[in-house]
């Protein structure tokens, strides 16, 4: 049974934040668009890629959300418009020398009055190291601290996307993040759930980001036609005999689960992966989520809708929505955990972040301020 919790903490929408309007980015002449007729809401998104080191603005980043394409200009930007209004809507970025991002977004429909949707999104992409830029066969990469380890690929076992056995000189690539970490939870794709292997979409927590990439001599992406062995020297935040593995689908925006990562005596993990591609050690939450309802309202106390909302901490189950007609929102947290808010005004381009933690949410429990 859920109890509620009252207090009278309100999110107020009266600082504005440099960096987050607009920018002058526009939509590329290859863009696509995803909805057909008007009789289906459209939504317009926009947003802005940057490195995650330099926070400098990204050009030529592809990004997608499903068949609509664009790149970012000079400084980052990029736009979308037309697009079929949804609850949970997959961004995905791709630029040479950066780990390809992908994140989860509520796409709000234009409002009868064509108000601009709050669909604004700022993205850090990471880079690989300079190791692998300069030509390197094997690079391994831990930029945030992350336990180090080994990863073994089978020999003459290396194929082509058509299944085809490649016998060239072949580029590897390992990179390894710990999730407890702040850049590696801003490196993890998607949302922090995914579908098990009973097809039930499950929250989880996550422990190791993986990333194994393998490519021939022009850069084509190879695979391999055996397990791939994976071993870590250490997972920090657990100590459970065995975690289970995820595989991120970045086509359907979805982690799905796949074997699992057993233990050593040793304290190791150990884990065979079916294939290359981006992998997480993730464990399903064992108990119900908490749940957090907010208002945003403006300086003369009037409920603010379709203001963006970003929860940001450890807890990230849910962490894209918007407001709605009466400022209200509702989150999803993984129990046990403090978080803060961050918000955003996409009509008027300005934001808000609340400057104190959040306490922690019991499991089952709906907190309203």
């Amino acid at each position: 049974m859920y109890t509620i919790t009252k207090s009278v903490l309100i999110l107020s929408l009266t600082a504005i934040l440099t960096g987050c309007g607009g920018g002058g980015g526009t939509t590329s002449s290859t863009a696509t668009t995803t909805a057909s007729s008007t009789a289906v809401a459209t939504a317009i998104q926009k947003g802005q890629v940057t490195d995650s080191i330099t926070g400098t603005g990204l050009e030529n980043v592809k990004v997608s959300i499903g068949s609509a394409i664009t790149t970012t200009d000079a400084s980052g930007y990029y736009s979308f418009s037309d697009l079929t209004a949804s609850e949970e809507a997959t961004v995905n970025f791709k630029k040479e020398g950066y780990l390809l991002g992908s994140t989860q977004i509520q796409l709000k429909s234009l409002s009868e009055d064509n108000t601009p949707s709050p669909n604004y999104l700022e993205f850090n992409m990471h880079a690989y190291s300079d190791d692998w830029k300069n030509g390197r066969q094997w690079s391994y990469e831990s930029q945030d601290g992350a336990s180090g380890g080994a990863v073994e690929i089978p020999a003459d076992a290396t194929v082509d996307t058509n299944g085809k056995l490649y016998s060239g000189t072949v580029s590897a690539r390992w990179v390894l993040k710990d999730v407890n970490t702040e850049e590696g939870r801003n490196a993890f794709p998607g949302a922090f759930k995914g579908i098990n292997s009973n097809g039930v979409t499950v929250p989880f927590v996550s422990y190791a980001l993986t990333i194994v990439e393998l490519k021939d001599t022009d850069g084509n992406v190879l695979d391999v036609s055996e397990n791939i062995t994976l071993i870590l020297d250490s997972v920090t935040g657990t100590s459970t005999d065995t975690i289970p593995l995820w595989y991120y689908d970045y086509d359907q925006g979805l982690w799905i689960e796949e074997g699992y990562a057993e233990r050593q005596t040793d304290g190791s993990y150990r884990a065979e992966i079916s294939h290359a591609g981006t992998w997480s050690l993730s464990q399903p939450l064992s108990e119900e989520v908490g749940i957090y309802r907010g208002h945003i309202i403006n300086e003369d106390g009037s409920p603010m809708s379709n203001v963006r909302i970003h929860a940001l901490g450890t807890n990230w189950i849910s962490s894209d929505l918007s407001t709605d007609e009466n400022g209200l929102f509702e989150l999803e947290v993984i129990p046990g955990s403090s978080f803060t808010l961050a918000a955003y005004d996409y009509k008027n381009m300005f934001g808000a972040t609340y400057n104190n933690a959040i306490a922690a949410i019991t499991s089952g429990d709906v907190v309203e301020e």
